[in-house]
């Protein structure tokens, strides 16, 4: 790889090229890692705004840990991130914190987030995972961190840094106690005949060829409340397929909310629906990017190369092979 310039944030890199002059293999310290982009996708991701190459660079995060070395991007992950919610303030202080805790090697050590007005090695992979537009987003960040009492601030040879406080440690600790299966997918939909076929031949083999399982309520044994059963299953989900298919003139409003509570926690939400229900979607979830199908084994096509572009291969798949 030789120096070049990041496409996404216009920063210093490597760069290699491949594919006939084609391919761009990227490893950006901005970016938090490496990643691949044509060129003509590149001359895309350029235009994008500040917020959307935050999402970008988030998404590419989420990638890398989920096994994906050098992620793709293509031009549908760059639909996907136009509709992609920015995380909330209280996602992004939770990011922050678990990544304070896999850097830092005991309690009082201080962590170095700036050096001048360049980000350290730990302040880039900061403003990539929680989706920090530039410095100086990232010193207002990190100064409210510091007043909500989960971090102390301090300096490292006259440089920002920050440790964790009491406060901080305790948050950490409640993260770490959350219980989510990386292989479980729960599938909101209308259970009827008339999708089981969808189900059978669609949505369930293209889950579990993209290396996961699928997860529906009804086909769940359990004694609880059905709404506690279902918010505590989509909490522990590693994503959400939510299929919006339903009697003409009859939206099924349970799998609105599901997909809306995936959202706000957020997991990401693959949305489908056949052809036949699309003038019943409501206004509000028409922005996003539906994956409309005609017949079962197209609704398995789509879907299966929705999740390998946008959450990548599950740990199923690498057991298997």
């Amino acid at each position: 790889m030789e120096p070049g310039t990041c496409p996404v944030w216009q920063t210093n890199c490597k760069i290699s090229v491949r594919d006939y002059g084609n391919l761009l293999s990227v490893d950006s310290p901005r970016a938090d890692g490496k990643y691949t982009v044509t060129k003509s996708v590149a001359e895309s991701v350029f235009n994008l705004t500040p917020r959307e190459k935050a999402v970008l660079t988030s998404w590419l995060v989420e990638q890398r840990r989920n096994g994906t070395q050098a992620p793709e991007i293509t031009s549908t992950i760059l639909q996907e991130i136009e509709s992609r919610r920015p995380l909330s303030f209280s996602e992004k202080i939770d990011r922050a914190l678990i990544l304070t805790e896999k850097n830092i090697s005991k309690i009082g050590d201080e962590l170095g987030l700036m050096t001048g007005q360049s980000p350290t090695s730990l302040g880039n992979q900061m403003m990539a995972l929680t989706e920090i537009q530039d410095s100086d987003e990232l010193f207002a960040f990190v100064q409210i961190l510091s007043e909500t009492g989960f971090i102390k601030e301090g300096e490292i040879l006259g440089e920002l840094s920050y440790s964790p406080t009491f406060l901080g440690w305790q948050r950490i600790e409640q993260l770490q106690s959350r219980a989510v299966d990386v292989t479980q997918v729960f599938v909101a939909m209308w259970f009827h005949d008339l999708t089981n076929d969808a189900y059978d031949k669609g949505i369930r083999p293209a889950i579990e060829d993209s290396g996961y399982r699928s997860a529906r309520i009804d086909q769940k044994h359990h004694v609880n409340k059905i709404d506690d059963e279902i918010i505590a299953e989509i909490r522990r989900s590693r994503f959400l397929v939510a299929d919006f298919t339903c009697e003409p003139g009859k939206p099924r409003g349970g799998v609105y909310y599901e997909a809306g509570f995936a959202s706000a926690l957020p997991i990401p939400v693959i949305w489908t629906c056949k052809e036949t229900s699309i003038d019943d979607l409501h206004f509000d979830t028409r922005q996003y990017n539906h994956i409309v199908w005609h017949e079962s084994s197209d609704l398995y096509t789509q879907l299966k190369a929705r999740i390998g572009a946008v959450i990548g291969d599950g740990p199923l798949l690498k057991v298997r092979t």
